[in-house]
């Protein structure tokens, strides 16, 4: 029997949506990868000079010459120049060089901090600022018991040097360094992935591989870490996940962009 009341609440179809989520990820996904526009305008042999005159190890010289393809560097420091105002102030603890923060410098941002314990690294980032017409606001510290915290950063930056470190943890970065930030404020770093631990050897230092077991160091990799166990970390200090990606590196490497957990 014909139901006509029944019949006007069926709601007349609509088609779904384009997937325009998919889309944008797809395409920042693509942005991240992209092997261009991460590079500082520095030539080799003023590097080789200024890293010899300061006497910061060399390998801040590759990591300056490769910025392009260190993934795990150059995805974090887009994030940031795509989702932040360019008053933000941005934090960088163990910021070695300052490359990073010149990169931010040359996207219009101009309060960039940063420290470091190593004073040969500090001399040669003088160098390169002055070099590249920047100015950084950069002291020597130890990242990981600091005597000075800035306030109200609007990002905490941190990439490839927390995990290298004998007895540092992300929990413990979270919790120095969380009081920095302003309210909007976000961590964005990277950490090496748990599936590292399923590679063969993962337990010794990469160098050491082809030696004799009784003669290999510990892995210069000192904690890894899933998805779910940056999660819990973020939620037991009070923050979410925003962003996340990885990257396709030995080891992999996963990115991530943490904000303040919304309250109900």
């Amino acid at each position: 029997m014909h139901n006509e009341t029944a019949f006007s609440q069926v709601q007349p179809h609509t088609p779904a949506p384009l997937p325009l989520d998919l889309f944008r990820r797809g395409f920042e996904y693509l942005r991240d990868r992209w092997p261009l526009g991460h590079t500082l305008p520095v030539q080799d042999n003023f590097l080789q000079t200024a890293a010899g005159q300061s006497k910061a190890p060399p390998w801040h010289i590759e990591a300056i010459v490769r910025r392009n393809w260190r993934r795990h560097v150059s995805i974090p420091c887009g994030w940031i120049a795509r989702h932040l105002p360019r008053q933000a102030a941005i934090f960088e603890p163990g910021c070695g060089s300052g490359a990073n923060l010149l990169w931010l410098a040359s996207r219009g941002f101009t309060h960039l901090n940063g420290s470091d314990i190593d004073e040969t690294v500090l001399e040669f980032s003088d160098r390169l600022q002055t070099h590249l017409g920047h100015s950084l606001n950069i002291w020597q510290d130890n990242a990981l018991a600091p005597s000075r915290l800035p306030k109200n950063q609007g990002a905490i930056l941190s990439v490839n040097w927390l995990y290298h470190l004998p007895g540092a943890s992300q929990d413990s970065f979270f919790d120095i360094y969380k009081g920095c930030l302003s309210p909007e404020g976000v961590f964005v770093f990277d950490a090496v992935s748990h599936k590292y631990n399923t590679v063969a050897n993962n337990q010794y230092h990469t160098d050491d591989w082809g030696m004799p077991e009784d003669q290999r160091r510990p892995s210069e990799y000192t904690f890894r870490l899933s998805h779910q166990d940056v999660a819990d970390l973020a939620r037991r200090h009070g923050f979410s996940v925003l962003r996340q990606t990885m990257t396709h590196s030995r080891p992999q490497r996963c990115v991530y962009m943490l904000g303040r957990a919304r309250q109900n």
